[in-house]
């Protein structure tokens, strides 16, 4: 990806599940997203992917709209909740085919996909938008030397949480942060999964790595 503006090393952490009939759509897509940095599954179904975000979470799934028989997009449609129901921080791309009645596209965006491609698919392009995507959940800005948390797409946070994302993006430890916001250290841990859940991150490093790279 030529004009790509993330380095590969900012998404070292992102997991992406993939599957689709063709497999060299596939292979494209897994290559250009490996190219970029990103650790990648390429598995056989849609079930394959469910059962797989049931062990692993993963910050996105690419899946087919319809594929074989499924010309009504139902499989999909309930990948979709299924892997919603697991965690809603995980995103979902989905690769339309030509003929795709567009009542289907909508029932499936309004389901909470992320977005439907129409082919032909440039593996660029999705893997662009998918960082565009990923990088726009969190970022923050520097001034005088401090760095300070910015939410782009993180409305449901409150306004606690967003202080102690502060703190932790400063490297204050769960008593600092409770000393500082008038709250006990096993708040400041309740607060810290509730961030970790919202925003998709795996672990506190992954949530300030965000924050600072994003």
């Amino acid at each position: 990806m030529t004009e790509g503006v993330f380095s590969p090393k900012i998404n070292r952490d992102r997991l992406i599940y993939i599957t689709h009939p063709d497999p060299r759509c596939g292979k494209d897509l897994c290559d250009e997203f490996l190219v970029r940095g990103f650790q990648i599954s390429l598995v056989p179904d849609l079930d394959a992917i469910v059962r797989l975000a049931q062990i692993r979470r993963p910050d996105l799934v690419i899946v087919p709209l319809c594929s074989g028989e499924d010309g009504d997009g139902d499989a999909a449609m309930a990948a979709l909740m299924a892997i919603r129901a697991l965690h809603l921080s995980i995103k979902m791309y989905v690769l339309a085919p030509a003929n795709a009645r567009a009542e289907l596209i909508s029932d499936v965006l309004k389901a909470g996909a992320c977005y439907a491609f129409s082919p032909p698919y440039a593996a660029t392009q999705i893997v662009h938008a998918v960082e565009q995507l990923l990088r726009n959940d969190l970022a923050v800005s520097g001034k005088d030397g401090f760095v300070t948390a910015v939410l782009t797409g993180f409305g449901t946070l409150t306004r606690r949480e967003r202080e102690v994302l502060q703190l932790i993006v400063e490297g204050r430890t769960n008593k600092e942060i409770g000393l500082q916001v008038g709250i006990s250290y096993r708040t400041v841990e309740v607060h810290r999964r509730h961030l970790l859940g919202k925003t998709g991150a795996r672990n506190t490093a992954e949530l300030v790595r965000l924050a600072v790279e994003g």
